[in-house]
């Protein structure tokens, strides 16, 4: 299977569904994100690459890690004072109930703790494909309760309609990636919402500003890693062929890529539900 879309659950044998579950039990998140899901298109290579990081991401030194990444970003993103629009306005406009909206800013909410441990895994993943590097990590599992308790249902980009296909071109294309992130198509229910939080996302990554927190954003993700094992996957994977090995690299690149827009952006977003009650008080 190629590396150019998402994989959901139903589309996989049971050894990559296990998988899926030990992820959402590792990052103790209640979904499977989209850089799993596409790289269970090699499932060879999924099942080399978790095996080695799995313990990793499950570590203390990572859960630390990702504590000081999500600390760093909150902060990038109070110091650059960035909003999206009026985020109640919005989705009162959107005819979504005041009693949904609560829900939608959670959503958000849920991506603004994922990305930050996204984008330190990629960066153990690129580290996997260009030799590894020593270290060491100390067990410190916790037992997971957002995973358990809840399932946050990101539709398929097969489940788009026409509109949303549109906006979705229009990421790939703004973005020049071949992947739509999750925190987009979990919004596709909602075209309307979709489409303004896409219009604030342009915006904010043409900002110059912005263009140098995340910089410093991923500047940061590379010295947190420093230190966590990671082992030579392409000698673990000698059966892959060299092609794949090709579109594996490009593949993880380009989320490595972009992962540190969005995880920037996500607490900018988050931020903006606030912004309005905010304003009123005032």
């Amino acid at each position: 299977m190629p590396l150019t879309r998402a994989y959901e659950e139903h589309e996989v044998g049971p050894d990559i569904a296990r998988i899926y579950a030990d992820i959402r039990s590792s990052f103790d998140l209640p979904f499977v994100p989209t850089i799993f899901k596409t790289a269970a298109g090699n499932p060879d290579y999924l099942k080399i690459m978790w095996r080695d990081l799995g313990p990793v991401a499950a570590s203390r030194e990572f859960q630390n890690a990702a504590t000081a990444m999500d600390e760093f970003v909150r902060s990038k993103a109070i110091e650059g004072g960035w909003r999206f629009s009026d985020q109640e306005r919005v989705l009162a406009e959107q005819k979504i109930s005041t009693f949904d909206m609560p829900v939608l800013a959670g959503v958000v909410g849920v991506f603004a703790r994922a990305l930050p441990r996204m984008l330190l895994f990629v960066r153990l993943m690129q580290l996997g494909y260009s030799g590894g590097q020593k270290g060491r990590f100390t067990s410190g599992k916790q037992s997971p309760a957002l995973s358990r308790l809840i399932s946050l249902h990101i539709p398929g980009e097969r489940e788009a309609g026409l509109r949303v296909w549109l906006i979705y071109a229009e990421i790939r294309r703004h973005t020049r990636s071949k992947q739509v992130m999750s925190l987009y198509r979990a919004l596709s229910p909602f075209p309307g919402y979709l489409a303004s939080a896409w219009l604030d996302t342009k915006k904010l990554f043409a900002d110059r500003e912005f263009q140098r927190a995340r910089d410093q954003v991923a500047h940061r993700a590379a010295a947190l890693t420093v230190g966590m094992p990671v082992r030579d996957h392409r000698a673990l994977g000698r059966h892959i062929e060299p092609k794949q090995w090709r579109d594996i690299e490009d593949f993880v690149d380009d989320a490595a890529r972009m992962l540190p827009h969005y995880t920037l952006l996500a607490p900018v977003w988050q931020r903006s539900f606030a912004s309005g009650n905010q304003r009123r008080a005032a």
